[in-house]
């Protein structure tokens, strides 16, 4: 094989190896220069976790509601065609946007907790928080 051939192959395999990662490092850099949508972007009358990335809504309300032993109807005004959840019919959703700002402070008030407080801590698994004896 002579030396031109060889150079030829070895750019040729270069070139096979390198054009891809760099179209995979400009896309990645693509999608993290493009931020999260919000929750308060994606949905209507979002008050309280506008900042939450919107594809974290759906997990955080499944935790709400096993801390709280409900389902969304608890809170949220449900129609037959899912529509509804933006209403403030129930005062429940009021009660529970507090509870979140509430839950928050005491957060970032009592450093012990590391930033976990959350629902379960007063609820365990109940609409009605646990009162001491």
């Amino acid at each position: 094989m002579n030396l031109s051939h060889r150079k030829v192959r070895t750019v040729g395999l270069a070139t096979v190896m390198v054009i891809p990662a760099l179209l995979l490092g400009v896309f990645s850099f693509a999608q993290d220069a493009k931020k999260a949508e919000t929750s308060a972007q994606k949905y209507k009358n979002i008050k309280v976790l506008k900042d939450l990335p919107a594809d974290q809504l759906g997990p955080l309300m499944h935790k709400i509601n096993t801390a709280l032993g409900v389902k969304c109807d608890y809170c949220h005004v449900i129609n037959a065609d899912h529509s509804g959840f933006d209403l403030d019919t129930k005062p429940q959703k009021q009660k529970a946007r507090e509870m979140i700002i509430m839950t928050r402070e005491i957060s970032k008030r009592q450093k012990t907790l590391e930033g976990k407080a959350s629902c379960f801590m007063c609820h365990h698994g109940s609409a009605e928080p646990a009162m001491a004896p």
